[in-house]
């Protein structure tokens, strides 16, 4: 008989780890009174605190006061009807011809993270033009999600980058983009975001997303969409999402990924959502079925709690219409912020543009730092941003704001030849 190895776990190779969390690392061992963290994106409010947003509190003490809840598995591995039904109707619109069809498929997911991952799986295992070609490779934008490239790897499928963002400009690079999805492989798979991009801020015009859903119809491409900010651009649920209707509504083939971690501030709970178009009901029920055999084997059943809160704010008119003002507040709170700082470093004179600072949208901003610069910085000013030059306009306050602006200034005047 053969031995037991010793150590089974001695040859794992070494991983790059993850840049932000190291960053964040920093940032707590950090003691200097006026560090600034400008990292992670959970929305603060002005004063720097930790945001619950009213219609989700009066949601938990409905649950909390119910004495008829409880703490037993969901109905279904896809989460319940009714959470899945009404995370329909909001990104679809509540009477959309393709829900009435019965061809958009969609389960509860782990965040948006889960439900990434979902949708690369199932695409692995069942897009056909990958299946043909034995190559499953994704085209992302080449500034993304820091964990996009991750996720879609770690599902054995290659991420490969294309052009997006035009650091000359600071904003959309909409030939670059247009030229490279003309010229990719019929029926590719493009990973694109619905809105307040993630990390540029920058987003396609209402006129620009509509040639490019001609494109994607004219090579067949499938649409990949993560909508984890739906309501942070413009303040508005459905404006935010008119181009997922739009791609839906022209039958565009799409799966599409969205988080209530953002525009409910359920960051912790996890509670996201995957759908996927189908060609009809037949193809519906056979990719629900293999759904169903994912989500048993990614978590056995999916997480209560959130979910609970999403559908008991959703399936109350008063509450949902509450809950979007309180979106509206959050948006245009960040839109402050921004002019804010625009304003601030164009009155201390700063070397540069800083237009595109307002011109972009949602709770990030490519704010055009050098590496240099960024470094400088953190190590000279205790502001910490990533070295892409990506800033939380979240993570700006009343109490940082002024320090972050002539910081920013201070360091792009001593590198400014």
């Amino acid at each position: 008989m053969g031995s037991i190895t010793a150590n089974p776990f001695q040859d794992i190779p070494e991983a790059r780890t993850d840049g932000l969390d190291t960053l964040l690392t920093q940032f707590r061992k950090d003691n200097d009174p006026n560090r600034a963290d400008l990292l992670v994106g959970v929305y603060k409010t002005d004063e720097g605190k930790a945001y619950v947003l009213p219609s989700v509190q009066e949601a938990k003490s409905r649950i909390f006061n119910d004495h008829d809840w409880h703490h037993e598995y969901r109905p279904s591995a896809l989460g319940s009807q009714t959470y899945r039904d009404l995370s329909a109707q909001l990104f679809f619109g509540p009477d959309h011809r393709l829900l009435r069809e019965g061809r958009l498929v969609s389960t509860q997911t782990l965040g948006a993270c889960g439900g990434c991952h979902i949708g690369a799986v199932l695409l692995r295992d069942h897009y056909e033009p990958w299946k043909r070609s034995g190559k499953p490779a994704i085209f992302i934008p080449d500034d993304t999600w820091l964990n996009h490239p991750f996720l879609f790897k770690s599902a054995g499928i290659e991420p490969i980058v294309i052009p997006y963002f035009n650091r000359k400009i600071n904003s959309f690079d909409f030939e670059a983009f247009t030229a490279t999805i003309r010229e990719l492989p019929a029926q590719s798979v493009i990973l694109i975001q619905s809105n307040a991009q993630n990390p540029t801020g920058s987003d396609p015009s209402p006129q620009q997303w509509r040639e490019i859903a001609t494109i994607f119809s004219q090579r067949g491409h499938l649409a990949f969409f993560d909508a984890a900010y739906p309501g942070f651009a413009s303040g508005d649920i459905d404006t935010d999402l008119q181009a997922v209707r739009l791609f839906a509504e022209l039958e565009i083939p799409l799966v599409f990924v969205s988080t209530y971690g953002k525009c409910f501030g359920l960051y912790s709970e996890r509670v996201g959502f995957v759908s996927v178009l189908t060609a009809n009901q037949d193809v519906a029920k056979k990719l629900e079925v293999q759904m169903k055999l994912l989500a048993r084997a990614e978590s056995g059943a999916p997480p209560d709690f959130g979910s609970k809160i999403v559908e008991t704010v959703l399936s109350d008119e008063v509450l949902k219409a509450q809950w979007r003002e309180e979106v509206r507040d959050m948006a245009n709170r960040l839109k402050q912020r921004r002019l804010r700082l625009r304003e601030g470093l164009e009155k201390l004179e700063t070397p540069g543009t800083w237009n595109h600072i307002t011109e972009q949208n949602g709770m990030f901003s490519y704010i055009g730092l050098s590496v240099e610069q960024v470094t400088l910085l953190r190590d000279e000013y205790h502001v910490y941003l990533q070295d892409s030059s990506r800033i939380s306009i979240a993570g700006l306050n009343n109490f940082n704001i002024d320090y972050v602006t002539r910081s920013i200034s201070a360091v792009v005047r001593a590198t400014t030849k």
